[in-house]
């Protein structure tokens, strides 16, 4: 198995455990929803609500939800294309301390 691949599962179970977070849309990702009449003018805020490994064509991808969205339609998107918001590293790190370090019995 390849040290990447194991990083990016490490990667993927600590953010899941997570979930759901809070986050903005980068720039092209904004262009795309707008483009199809999902969103208006202004920052939207997401809800991520799963994030999952697409292999190596399409990388870490997430599905999320637009928050101010009552029909509460999801999307996915490479992980890349949106901004976790900051406030999240504590539960981040919470979730890893939890964990017993490798090979401790």
């Amino acid at each position: 198995m390849d040290f990447d691949q194991v990083k990016r599962g490490h990667f993927i179970h600590n953010l899941r455990r997570a979930l759901p977070l809070s986050a903005h849309a980068r720039p092209a990702l904004i262009a795309f929803l707008r483009g199809r009449g999902v969103i208006a003018r202004g920052a939207t805020r997401l809800v991520i609500l799963d994030i999952f490994d697409a292999g190596d064509a399409g990388g870490v991808m997430c599905r999320f939800a637009i928050a101010e969205d009552s029909e509460a339609s999801s999307f996915i998107a490479p992980l890349a294309q949106v901004a976790l918001e900051r406030r999240y590293p504590d539960r981040l790190r919470a979730g890893r301390r939890r964990q017993p370090p490798p090979g401790a019995t």
